[in-house]
């Protein structure tokens, strides 16, 4: 009989990860049926994954939609009857998944990249160790953590670190052979990545201030040129419609490639921050948040840094800034074409990092051992 395995999310960062833990899968075992958000194969991201707005007001604004979503997915599971529930990311719609899906006696539930406890709400350890038979944090010491919480939890490797080292190797081969330009005015055009979010809250805010940017880059370096990452595309053609002659959009796996090539990136926080730092790019990690959301993040948040190189590195290792002005960004972004020794150092300090200490063991192995299930 074909193993099921039903992947939920409804954000970006869970549909990449949903992909990319699908494919592996299916190189495991053929025979297995890949349901929910990892079946879809294509480069872009379906609309569901618009269904993870940022900051609290976009939060309730999106409630109904996430609501009705969360009853589609339960009601596809119960009809399904997979033998893996896996939940990836989209923190507070999957823990109640877990919670409602519970009566599903012969089905292991297994959350990848939890909610972020250590950040806020540690009462929520409650509901998971209730929902879910494992956890597979994204990096050690979030598992560590969990752990101390009394929580099943594990890590076992990060899809991404295998994913982008072959597109890094093909960056590296580039510049031996001397294909890279770099240096500005004197060695050449620079290219800078803008990366302005996946979600439709973050470009809104993120777009205007990154054009900006651009615009005040070029009165310095009027060689430079900018490639905008976008995820779909149909928002890539639109910027290219709209677009100036040195500048470019690129969508779907185009922006791995790109963002390869790039002499440095200006990258809103989120998973787009550690795939540039695993690639060995020079960034700049920003997030903006309206003051009431500001407020609020510094009333319930534990968080000292919001970059994922810093978080899972536990120190500065990417500049990040919150709410930055156009001059913020130009300031940070020239630090980094004079100062960009320490990068590929980064890279190489998060793959050893996000390696497992038992090199046996892999995501996939224990995603795929129903044998860890423990009933409720």
């Amino acid at each position: 009989m074909s193993l099921k395995v039903y992947f939920s999310t409804s954000e970006i960062s869970g549909e990449l990860y949903s992909r990319l833990i699908a494919k592996e899968i299916l190189k495991e075992r053929p025979d297995a049926l890949i349901l929910g958000a990892g079946k879809e194969s294509g480069a872009g991201m379906s609309r569901n994954a618009e269904l993870a707005p940022v900051g609290f007001a976009a939060g309730a604004r999106r409630a109904p939609d996430v609501l009705g979503r969360i009853r589609e997915i339960e009601r596809d599971v119960r009809d399904a009857k997979p033998d893996i529930f896996l939940a990836v990311a989209w923190s507070e719609p999957n823990t109640i998944l877990g919670l409602r899906l519970r009566d599903m006696r012969n089905m292991k539930r297994v959350f990848f990249a939890p909610p972020q406890l250590w950040a806020w709400g540690k009462w929520r350890a409650s509901l998971l160790k209730k929902g879910y038979h494992l956890l597979l944090a994204l990096y050690p010491r979030e598992a560590l953590f969990l752990r101390r919480l009394g929580l099943n939890a594990q890590y076992a490797g990060n899809p991404l670190v295998s994913y982008l080292k072959t597109i890094r190797a093909t960056r590296s081969c580039a510049s031996a052979g001397g294909k890279e330009s770099e240096g500005g005015e004197e060695g050449g055009t620079r290219t800078i990545a803008l990366l302005p979010g996946s979600r439709l809250s973050e470009k809104r805010r993120n777009i205007p201030l990154l054009e900006r940017f651009v615009k005040e880059w070029r009165i310095a370096y009027p060689r430079d040129r900018a490639t905008w990452l976008f995820l779909h595309e149909e928002e890539a053609f639109k910027k290219k419609k709209k677009s100036m002659s040195w500048e470019n959009a690129v969508s779907g796996e185009d922006r791995y490639r790109a963002l390869a090539s790039s002499s440095f990136a200006l990258v809103t926080s989120g998973t787009a921050s550690l795939e540039a730092a695993l690639l060995g790019i020079p960034q700049v990690v920003f997030y903006t948040l309206s003051a009431t959301e500001l407020a609020l993040a510094k009333a319930l948040t534990n968080a000292k840094r919001f970059a994922l190189p810093n978080i899972i590195l536990s120190e500065e290792a990417v500049p990040e800034l919150l709410n930055p002005s156009v001059q913020d960004l130009v300031k940070k972004a020239a630090g980094l074409i004079s100062f960009s020794s320490g990068i590929p150092d980064i890279s190489t300090r998060l793959n050893l990092a996000l390696t497992p200490l038992d090199k046996s063991v892999s995501f996939l192995r224990v995603i795929l051992n129903r044998e860890s299930s423990v009933h409720f």
